[in-house]
């Protein structure tokens, strides 16, 4: 089969001819339709998960496709099928996965990072992974489900338990962002956010966000508190997970609220404040994308159109390389992804 190999760091992919993939009795072959891209994966391209990942790499872990092939023990899905792939790869035995827990296995492996991903042709996954769908969607746009909406669902749905009488503030209005203030409305919550971008803020409005600010405005802290009366939110999203923003949050945040960290930056850890945790009893939680059974909620939520998946682009698989080249994903309000139908 084709694909597109990251042979070396900060250097342009390369079309190859590799191996295909094998399919183990419990597994399937994924044609791949979609192939979603995320900052996640500028981290890759320029090594900064190199702990993680060993080149050469095939990248993608935002996967979706037709099945092409099925091992003799699938007994739930044939050929033609169509859906997305979980990538979370996980031991589904020890304690964390036992109870409920997969996304945090003590043995995982994802598709993208540890194992071989969806810039190519096909992908072989644990029929487990593969989430099978009827949803009236294009493939292409279904893609993102695992990562830009699970990863929203999980961090504010489930880590930051929000009710229907709450505020939520969410910090960086990108592809997890905006997914978060549609999932943030449909729970019923007052939702604001905040973003360096007027394009964003502009379709964080039309997403259904109640409260958008400028993140360069001198009275933020102000102006979130008096939309908060005088309380702070109580819940925040972090999506960008830099020192910054990080400390910020905390203005933000109501005594006993929860902050919840949906991004992070792997080179520049982020100092805590133990003593205004200590006074305010402030929850910080890190947020790691979710579980299967998060993914296939969000598909029931997408199939009735209480959330819709938000790609602003979808590009031929050949031009992969100008996401890296010419900065797509930070001019992009939403997500991009890559059809990979006709590979070339």
């Amino acid at each position: 089969m084709k694909a597109w190999v990251l042979e070396e760091y900060n250097s342009p992919l390369i079309l190859q001819d590799v191996d295909d993939p094998v399919c183990g009795d419990d597994d399937v072959i994924v044609k791949t339709v979609g192939a979603g891209v995320c900052r996640t994966d500028l981290k890759i391209y320029h090594g900064h998960l190199d702990w993680v990942t060993k080149l050469p790499h095939i990248q993608g872990h935002e996967i979706s496709g037709v099945v092409a092939e099925v091992g003799k023990n699938v007994k739930t899905l044939k050929p033609g099928d169509r859906g997305i792939v979980y990538h979370y790869i996980a031991c589904r035995d020890c304690e964390f996965c036992r109870t409920g827990r997969e996304n945090i296995c003590e043995h995982i492996k994802r598709a993208g990072f540890e194992l071989k991903g969806g810039f190519a042709e096909y992908v072989s996954v644990p029929a487990y992974n593969f989430c099978k769908t009827d949803i009236d969607y294009p493939l292409t746009h279904l893609s993102v489900l695992p990562d830009a909406v699970a990863t929203s669902y999980h961090s504010i749905k489930t880590l930051g338990q929000l009710k229907a009488s709450d505020k939520l503030l969410i910090i960086g209005l990108g592809g997890l962002g905006l997914h978060g203030v549609q999932v943030g409305k449909m729970i019923g919550a007052e939702v604001g956010g905040i973003d360096l971008r007027p394009e964003a803020l502009k379709v964080a409005r039309e997403q259904g966000a109640d409260f958008v600010l400028d993140a360069n405005d001198d009275d933020l802290v102000e102006k979130i508190l008096d939309w908060s009366g005088g309380l702070g939110a109580d819940v925040v999203i972090d999506g960008v997970g830099i020192a910054g923003t990080f400390s910020t949050a905390l203005k933000y945040l109501k005594r006993g609220g929860r902050l919840v960290l949906m991004g992070y930056d792997p080179l520049n850890p982020i100092p805590l404040d133990a003593l205004g945790m200590h006074y305010n009893e402030w929850s910080i939680i890190g947020s790691r994308l979710g579980t299967k059974q998060e993914l296939m909620e969000i598909m029931e939520h997408i199939g009735r159109g209480k959330l819709k998946p938000l790609v602003t682009e979808v590009l031929p698989v050949s031009d992969v390389n100008r996401i890296f080249t010419e900065s797509l994903i930070e001019k992009n309000i939403g997500r991009i992804v890559l059809d990979c139908d006709n590979f070339s």
